[in-house]
C-alpha cells in the first residue's frame, strides 16, 4: 500500500488528529446535506414556479443519480491527486452547486448545478471511506471508526431539518442555501488546516472504476458474489425507510399532529446518535469472536424485514410504526459501518476499487428500493391494501437471505485478521 511504502503511515496512525479532522469534515458535510434534503422537493419546486411535477422529479433524480454514482465516472481523474485536495475540491464543488442554486431559476441550469453539487457529494463520500481503509488496517478497528462516523452523521442528520425550518421561511432560500454552502466550506478548511499529508489513494488497475477482473472474481468467489447479493439486498431494505415508511407515515398519520410525524422520522438518527456506541460493543465483540461481516449484513436485513413485518401485522398503527422505527434504527447501526467494513476486506490490491464496487452495491439498491418504497407501496395504498407491501417484503427478506447464508451455517467462525488485503479473504466471508 502507497501509505506504508511512503513511510507516512506511522504519522497518520500515530496522532488521533486525523481522526478528529475526519470527524469534523463528516460533520459539516452531513449537516449541510441533512439541512437541505428535508426541503429540497420544496425548493425546486419554488425554483421553477408552474413547473410539471414531471420536472421536479427530474430534478431529484438527476441529484440523486449523481450523488451516487458519478464518482465512478471521474475517479480515474480524482484519485490521482493527494487525498486532502480531492477531498477539498470535492466538498467546495457541492457549495457551489448548491450555493448558487437560488439564483436560477430555468430548468437547465437548476439540473446543472444540481449534478454539480451531486459529483462533488459522491466524490467525497467514496475518498473519505476508502482513506479510512486505508489508514486503518484491521476490520475492528475500521468498524469502530466508521460506527463514531456514523453517530457524526446522525447527530447532523436529527440537526438538520430543524436547521432548514429555521432558515427556509416563505420563498427565499438565500440564507438556507448560503448556511448549506457554509457548511461545505468548513468541512474543506477542516481539512486542509488539520489534516496531516496524505498521498493518493491506491488507483484501480484499469480505467474502468471497476476491472472485467474484478467482476470476474465477484462472479467466479462465492464470498464476494454473496457479499455482494447481501449488500444491495440490505440496501434495497435500507431505502424503505425515506421511501415507502415516509408515505406510509403521512398517509396513516395524516390527521395527526405535525410533530408526531417529523418525530417518526427523526427517530432513527436520534437513536443511533444516543445508542451507537452500545451497539458498536456489541459487534465488536462479535467480530472478535470471529464472526463474519458478511454474516452481520445479513442479520440487520433481517432485522430490517422483522421491523417491515410488524407494519403489516394487525397492531394498532402508532404502535407498530414506533416498534417498526425501533427495529429499523437497530439495522441501520448494524447495517451502515458493517457495509464499509466489508468491502474494505475484500481480497484486491486497490481498496479504491473495492469501494467502488461498494457504490455500484449501494447505488443499485438504494434506487431499486426507492422506486418499489415510492411506487408499488402507492399504488397498493391506493387499492387499500399497504399491508400486502410489508407482509410480501418481510417474508421475500427472509426467504431470501436465509437462502443466501445458509452455506455459511455450517462453517465455523473466522480467525479475524489484520494485514493486507490477501490475509482478507475470510474477513470479506
Amino acid at each position: 500500500m502507497n501509505f506504508e511504502e511512503n513511510g507516512s503511515l506511522a504519522d497518520v496512525r500515530g496522532p488521533a488528529a486525523l481522526k478528529r479532522v475526519l470527524s469534523l469534515y463528516h460533520l459539516f458535510v452531513s449537516l449541510g446535506l441533512y439541512t437541505l434534503t428535508p426541503v429540497l422537493a420544496l425548493l425546486i419546486t419554488r425554483q421553477l414556479p408552474g413547473a410539471s411535477p414531471k420536472v421536479v422529479g427530474l430534478g431529484l433524480f438527476a441529484y440523486t443519480a449523481s450523488a451516487g454514482l458519478s464518482a465512478l465516472v471521474i475517479m480515474r481523474w480524482l484519485s490521482r491527486l493527494p487525498y486532502v485536495p480531492a477531498l477539498v475540491c470535492s466538498a467546495l464543488l457541492t457549495a457551489t452547486g448548491f450555493g448558487l442554486l437560488p439564483y436560477f431559476h430555468t430548468p437547465t441550469v437548476l439540473m446543472v448545478l444540481l449534478v454539480a453539487a451531486g459529483v462533488g457529494a459522491s466524490s467525497h463520500s467514496v475518498l473519505g471511506r476508502v482513506l479510512v481503509a486505508d489508514v486503518i488496517t484491521d476490520d475492528i478497528g475500521r468498524h469502530k471508526f466508521y460506527s463514531l462516523l456514523m453517530i457524526v452523521i446522525n447527530f447532523a442528520a436529527a440537526v438538520g431539518p430543524f436547521l432548514a425550518g429555521l432558515l427556509y421561511l416563505g420563498t427565499d432560500a438565500r440564507w438556507l442555501l448560503a448556511t448549506v454552502s457554509l457548511c461545505y466550506v468548513c468541512a474543506a478548511a477542516a481539512l486542509a488546516v488539520g489534516a496531516p499529508r496524505l498521498p493518493a489513494p491506491t488507483p484501480t488497475p484499469t480505467a474502468w472504476p471497476v476491472s472485467l477482473a474484478m467482476l470476474r472474481q465477484v462472479l467466479r468467489d462465492r464470498a464476494m458474489s454473496r457479499l455482494v447479493v447481501v449488500s444491495a439486498t440490505a440496501t434495497f431494505l435500507f431505502a424503505q425507510f425515506p421511501s415507502a415508511f415516509a408515505l406510509f407515515v403521512a398517509f396513516e398519520f395524516e390527521d395527526s399532529a405535525a410533530g408526531l410525524r417529523a418525530a417518526l422520522m427523526a427517530a432513527p438518527a436520534v437513536g443511533i446518535v444516543v445508542f451507537q456506541g452500545l451497539v458498536t460493543v456489541a459487534v465488536t465483540a462479535a467480530m472478535k469472536r470471529g464472526v463474519r461481516p458478511v454474516s452481520l449484513l445479513a442479520v440487520s436485513a433481517l432485522v430490517f424485514g422483522a421491523g417491515f413485518l410488524l407494519l403489516g401485522v394487525n397492531l394498532p398503527l402508532l404502535a407498530g410504526a414506533v416498534l417498526a422505527v425501533v427495529f429499523y434504527s437497530f439495522a441501520e447501526m448494524v447495517f451502515h459501518p458493517m457495509i464499509n467494513t466489508a468491502f474494505a476486506a475484500l481480497p484486491v490490491d486497490s481498496r479504491l476499487e473495492a469501494f467502488n464496487l461498494r457504490q455500484i452495491c449501494w447505488s443499485v439498491g438504494e434506487a431499486l428500493g426507492m422506486l418499489c418504497g415510492g411506487s408499488l407501496y402507492l399504488l397498493l395504498h391506493q387499492r387499500g391494501d399497504g399491508r400486502t407491501y410489508w407482509l410480501t417484503l418481510a417474508a421475500l427478506t427472509f426467504v431470501g437471505i436465509t437462502a443466501l447464508m445458509l452455506p455459511l451455517l455450517g462453517r465455523g467462525p473466522v480467525r479475524p485478521v489484520a494485514a493486507s488485503s490477501k490475509e482478507s479473504r475470510s474477513c470479506a466471508e
